[in-house]
């Protein structure tokens, strides 16, 4: 076989980004027969189906996927050193981005984001994917999504931050609970069953069971959800607590038959920032929207 040529990494990028060979092809302008024969010869190259048809979605297989990662830094490299610097106009921008955060997060930021870039950038596609356990900061390291939005201690050095806000929590309680008719203190707090949040890195939940380890004394927890939102219906239902952040405290209590209570002890405020790849840094459209989301007011 000739020796391989470099395009084909362009080409096998964007047949593993799009999961589509006309896709792909639109995206380098290339037409499908050409883009179809590249596909050939990274199969000869490689050894191996690595896209493989299922129905009408193309499947990659697990040697293609383990090639993608090895070889994306340098995809990404190749991609900031050869880009041409573009001035952005959001006015007219058809630019899609995606923003990977938790209903929590989805709750705080993108009903106010939407309706400005509905009037400051209205063909601008702003895509939101919801959070899975497991995928966190490893949604940008894959391309998957260009932000993330939410609390993520542990960022690695390839990944920017930017501040967005500080939550407290507070508890909810349906009107009519038992705990209403006694004083509200820790001993009335955990003498009865509790509802954990596990979406994501559970910031409350981990500082709880932190602070009771130090007493020591723990919750009795009889249900653990992944959703803030589902969340203060179960509560109005049953005689169980919740912790949550005091905008979906707040919420809750405008919509449902919902108290609100302080937290009876101590617990650090919940920090949400902004997170993206290095790769994002210096593009346009990507700095503008960073921007536009730091700019909202979020308190």
């Amino acid at each position: 076989m000739a020796k391989p040529d470099l395009n084909l990494l362009v080409q096998f990028d964007a047949l593993m980004q799009t999961k589509s060979v006309s896709k792909a092809a639109d995206r380098l302008g290339l037409t499908q027969p050409s883009m179809s024969a590249a596909l050939a010869r990274l199969r000869t190259l490689f050894h191996d189906p690595l896209l493989s048809r299922e129905g009408s979605v193309w499947i990659p297989t697990q040697k293609a996927i383990e090639l993608h990662l090895d070889m994306k830094p340098l995809l990404d490299k190749w991609s900031a050193h050869t880009a041409v610097e573009e001035e952005f106009h959001p006015l007219y921008s058809h630019r899609t981005l995606v923003l990977y955060a938790t209903d929590y997060v989805q709750f705080k930021l993108v009903p106010e984001l939407v309706a400005g870039l509905t009037k400051d950038a209205p063909h601008f596609h702003l895509k939101v994917v919801p959070a899975k356990p497991l995928h966190g900061l490893t949604m940008l390291d894959t391309n998957h999504a260009e932000l993330i939005a939410g609390y993520f201690p542990a960022a690695t050095p390839e990944l920017r931050t930017r501040f967005l806000f500080n939550e407290p929590a507070k508890c909810i309680v349906r009107i009519g609970h038992p705990c209403l008719q006694q004083k509200w203190t820790l001993d009335e707090y955990l003498k009865h069953g509790h509802i954990d949040l596990s979406a994501h890195t559970g910031f409350f939940s981990r500082e709880i069971a932190s602070l009771l380890t130090d007493q020591p004394r723990k919750r009795t927890v009889v249900a653990t959800l992944s959703s803030y939102m589902v969340c203060p219906h179960v509560v109005e239902q049953s005689n169980l607590i919740a912790t949550v952040p005091s905008s979906v405290a707040a919420e809750a209590k405008r919509t449902r038959k919902i108290q609100i209570l302080d937290v009876p002890f101590n617990i650090p405020t919940l920090s949400i920032s902004l997170y993206w790849h290095e790769r994002h840094q210096t593009d346009p459209a990507h700095a503008w929207l960073r921007q536009y989301i730091s700019n909202l007011d979020l308190t």
